[in-house]
């Protein structure tokens, strides 16, 4: 008999929410005798996954998995269930929200969210019940095939209550025996982010761990902002936390009624690495546990969209903000830019006019070779000009716009003719945007701005504002939303007339110039106070010779006066020394896609960590979408799409990771293999000093993800390897190889795993 109910208790989520669980698990949701602290229990058509910690007053997430339940949907069972997981965490963690692509819509005590990522196609929408039958605990009751009236889908009660009513007698049930052996389909496992923070509790952190640099910066008096500098591997993000939860417990232990905010710009480093470290540090949990007078979560964790989802509730106007964090976000994109420019292009107002007096940019218009690297550089420039200081045509700020001065780092747009085209194109984007009745993040940021500043959230500042915030990953924060987060603090936070403001971040892992929007100086006062800088010299990821490597490629950013900020890297490697990094070079991209293909799987085999600590990560964000549909090596990795798809690494088992350097940044891997480091990315002719930096900041973000093997990739069908590899060819820190000849000399390289 098909199981009708599955009920799991509010402590068993978090495990189940880091767990590997594969489709077979969904048969019969069996858990192995090595499941430790969960146990399985089955009362008629009910089964109940309980923690040592259940009792009869804890929350509880029930599940409808009968005929038609949540499970038939088309979407993947595990994606569905991950999630449930989610929404239910949210329920009984206030410290917890659900991702803004998700697109939560309430209607009284019911929800609904996407069962998967809406850009794929997917419009089915699990429905959610967060007070069924008057109770506190959750009820995932249905999907639907679209959005439609909560009120209308069909919900069943008595199934949720025979269930409840059972809770005492599951309870009270000893485990059932388990026939050993088996595939039950669940693996429980713990946090991303407990295996990047190692083991090793606060205390020992900071009376052992810490070095001179970091504990400097979590001494540092709390009554203004920090701003903390490091390269890659330095422990930026291991310092931050260690403050944060030192400064919390702190102000608990005083009896101070303060709230701290933890953001970062990916809700999966928010959610899956930095609550993970917050665990590892702590695991008894008391950080998600502290509340303020007024019931609100001590520490807020997530990402300033999430932040401001809460506020403005577009959820509930049904509205859609237009996620452009995974690959599906940016190809969307990248067609309506498309479209634009081929509408502008079209227009005979525009073409005989604008265009006229452009002929280059005309040009470079109709060229469909080189539209790809044209689209690149305007949605570069929409996301760091245009969208992120809100300017329209025919505004005075697109005036503005028009007239001034451009930074070198910008794209080159020589007139104002030039800007007045650019114009163009943005406007028929955002009809394109309207159309769809899409809104942008910028926007949605834009609207937040503007909220911060009406006498509502004048009032409600001192109840639901922060008196301390942290930010991760501060140079991926455009101009408009650092603006933002002065007004995030509550007026008590700013008596000395400088605000707590801590950041962390490293410009040269920024692939966009979203950062350098009206100058760097917002990263020394940031509109709450002149910031103290801190910088972290020495780094803890890398080995030596890899450390070298990234030394080399500093020296390869463009010289771009920004202000002092853009530092020389200084990293010295505290790591073992291990091999020197390799170059292999190809005849073309399909020998290269086979043979590099072929090594990360030898390497993922030999590792005991297996897939997820071996990377390939593509330099070139078209062949990425190539190479990932590619059939003929679809076995071999598991493909990570998007920042939020952090959590799938669990799933690699034998096959190695798939990503691009942008999409798993904060993340480290044994063996990296940094594939299409080619000469053509950097012979397009108009290329701008930006490009140019935006391109080698990828390759260093990809290089610094390399713990002890660093293999770099090129193709001769695309230029050989490119020029800004030959300081370290000359100065013998990468070894060079032609794998133009054998299959047997491919498996050899590199030497040693």
């Amino acid at each position: 008999m098909k199981p009708k109910i599955l009920v799991i208790d509010q402590y068993s989520l978090p495990l189940l929410d880091s767990a590997l669980v594969e489709d077979e698990w969904f048969r019969e949701f069996k858990l192995p005798e090595t499941s430790g602290k969960l146990r399985r229990v089955v009362i008629g058509d009910n089964i109940y996954i309980l923690s040592e910690a259940a009792d009869e007053n804890s929350g509880y997430l029930v599940i409808y998995i009968g005929e038609n339940g949540v499970f038939s949907s088309s979407a993947r069972s595990r994606n569905v269930f991950e999630r449930i997981i989610r929404v239910a965490l949210t329920q009984f963690d206030r410290g917890i929200s659900v991702p803004v692509p998700w697109q939560k819509f309430h209607a009284g005590s019911r929800l609904s969210v996407y069962a998967e990522s809406y850009l794929r196609g997917n419009v089915e929408r699990i429905c959610f019940d967060r007070s069924p039958a008057g109770t506190a605990n959750i009820y995932a009751f249905a999907v639907t095939s679209k959005a439609l009236d909560l009120d209308n889908v069909p919900i069943d009660i008595e199934c949720y209550t025979f269930a409840m009513e059972q809770i005492v007698d599951a309870l009270i049930t000893d485990i059932q025996p388990i026939i050993n052996g088996g595939n039950y389909g669940i693996v429980l496992s713990e946090p991303l982010g407990l295996r990047l923070a190692g083991s090793g509790t606060l205390l020992e952190w900071y009376e052992k761990r810490l070095n001179s640099e970091q504990l400097n910066f979590v001494n540092k008096s709390t009554d203004g902002p920090l701003r903390l500098r490091g390269a890659a591997g330095t422990g930026k993000t291991q310092a931050m936390v260690v403050k944060c939860l030192r400064d919390l417990y702190d102000a608990a232990d005083k009896n101070l009624d303060y709230r701290f905010a933890f953001l970062t710009h990916s809700s999966a480093l928010a959610h899956e690495v930095v609550r993970g470290m917050l665990y590892a540090l702590d695991p008894s949990e008391r950080w998600a546990n502290l509340f303020t007078e007024d019931g609100k979560p001590r520490l807020w964790i997530g990402t300033l969209y999430e932040l401001a989802q809460l506020q403005l509730g577009y959820e509930k106007k049904g509205l859609s903000p237009l996620s452009l964090d995974g690959i599906e976000g940016r190809d969307y994109q990248r067609v309506m830019i498309n479209d634009s420019i081929n509408q502008t292009n079209s227009d005979a107002r525009i073409k005989f006019g604008l265009l006229n007096e452009c002929p280059d940019f005309s040009d470079r218009m109709e060229d469909l070779d080189a539209r790809d690297a044209l689209i690149e550089e305007i949605m570069n420039e929409f996301a760091c000009s245009i969208d992120a200081e809100n300017i329209r045509k025919g505004t005075t700020d697109a005036e503005r716009y028009i007239k001034e001065d451009r930074e070198a780092w910008q794209m080159s747009l020589p007139t104002m003719n030039h800007r007045k085209i650019l114009l163009e194109i943005h406007s028929a984007y955002c009809l394109e945007l309207h159309k769809e009745k899409y809104l942008s993040m910028d926007q949605m940021v834009a609207d937040f701005g503007r909220y911060l500043s009406t006498h509502e959230w004048n009032q409600l500042k001192e109840r639901d504002g922060f008196d301390r915030v942290f930010v991760d990953e501060y140079h991926y924060f455009t101009r408009v939303e650092t603006m933002v987060l002065q007004n995030l603090f509550k007026s008590r936070a700013g008596v000395s007339g400088r605000w707590p403001l801590y950041m962390a971040y490293d410009l040269k892992q920024s692939t966009r110039d979203t950062n350098f929007g009206n100058g760097i100086s917002r990263f020394r006062n940031p509109g709450v106070g002149e910031s103290i800088p801190v910088d972290l010299k020495t780094v803890y990821r890398s080995s030596p010779q890899i450390t070298a490597l990234l030394r080399d490629l500093d020296g390869s950013f463009p010289a771009i006066d920004l202000e002092g900020e853009f530092n020389t890297y200084i990293g010295q490697s505290a790591q073992p020394s291990g091999e020197i990094p390799t170059l292999q070079i190809f005849k073309n991209n399909t020998e290269l896609v086979d043979s590099i293909f072929e090594q990360a799987i030898y390497a993922a085999k030999s590792l005991p960590a297996k897939g997820n600590d071996v990377a390939v990560l593509c330099l070139n964000e078209k062949l990425f979408s190539i190479y990932r549909d590619a059939g003929r090596i679809q076995d071999k990795f598991i493909a990570i799409t998007s920042r939020e798809d952090m959590k799938d690494l669990r799933y690699a088992k034998n096959r190695c990771v798939f990503s691009m350097p942008e999409y798993v940044a904060g993340l480290q891997f044994d063996t990296v293999f940094l594939i299409n480091c080619d000469e053509v990315e950097l012979s397009v002719e108009h290329i701008s000093q930006g490009a140019r930096r935006r391109y080698v900041s990828r390759m260093y973000l990809g290089a610094s993800r390399a713990i002890r093997h660093l293999s770099i990739a090129s193709s001769l069908e695309r230029g050989g390897p490119n020029g800004i590899l030959n300081l370290s060819i000359t100065s013998n820190n990468i070894v060079k190889s032609e794998n133009l000849k054998s299959k047997e000399k491919k498996r050899k390289t590199p030497s040693t795993y």
